[in-house]
């Protein structure tokens, strides 16, 4: 009549080590999942304003200096060449993660006066400015690091996304007006993908010479 019994607490002393071990492990997994913390801060130029990326803080646009830094609009923004500021307004990218977990980026502007964002073109990447004064942007193409040759949730996704087929070797190229935001001129080139792009896109007279 006890062996029963021993059994049973047997059963349930090993449940209970499983469960704590694999608590532990998925514990472990996630304190692991980004070995490297990250506190990168990029100095709007012009302005008292930055861009952060951090493990710590989230990620946006601060205004002051870096340790005493406040967040006034929060988001994942483009730095360096994707991040181009025009008078009271800064123009960007905004990157995003979609629910089938794939890395998105709009064309966006922020007015540095009211802090308000406004999403400009979707699925496009501002690549800089020329030297005509420019924004040079590449639209309809999803992001490299997504491998939308190969991923088949890149085809779901261009499914739900106008005027985009994630497997084409072609994208159009936007030459953008700063001081309005209309689009000046436009290119659908297989050379909006390649690795001399700003060498085709970004010179100076670029945009009178296509004109």
């Amino acid at each position: 009549m006890d062996q029963p019994k021993f059994s049973m607490n047997a059963l349930v002393v090993v449940v209970s080590v499983f469960t704590a071990l694999t608590l532990l492990v998925t514990v472990a997994i996630l304190n692991t999942k980004n070995p490297f913390p990250v506190n990168e801060y990029y100095p709007v130029e012009g302005t008292n304003y930055a861009v952060r990326y951090s493990t710590y803080h989230p990620n946006g646009l601060y205004v002051g200096p870096e340790n005493t830094c406040k967040l006034v609009l929060e988001g994942s923004f483009g730095v360096e060449w994707g991040c181009v500021k025009h008078g009271d307004t800064l123009y960007t990218n905004e990157y995003t993660m979609t629910d089938l977990g794939l890395v998105t980026c709009d064309f966006i502007k922020i007015d540095l006066n009211t802090l308000e964002k406004e999403t400009l073109l979707r699925d496009t990447i501002l690549r800089g400015k020329n030297g005509d004064g420019k924004l040079v942007c590449v639209t309809g193409f999803l992001m490299p690091s997504n491998a939308p040759a190969t991923n088949p949730l890149c085809a779901l996704y261009g499914m739900t996304a106008a005027g985009m087929d994630p497997r084409q070797r072609t994208a159009e190229v936007l030459f953008i007006d700063p001081a309005t935001g209309e689009i000046a001129y436009r290119e659908n080139t297989p050379d909006a993908l390649s690795d001399d792009f700003a060498a085709r896109y970004l010179a100076p007279g670029e945009t009178e010479a296509r004109e």
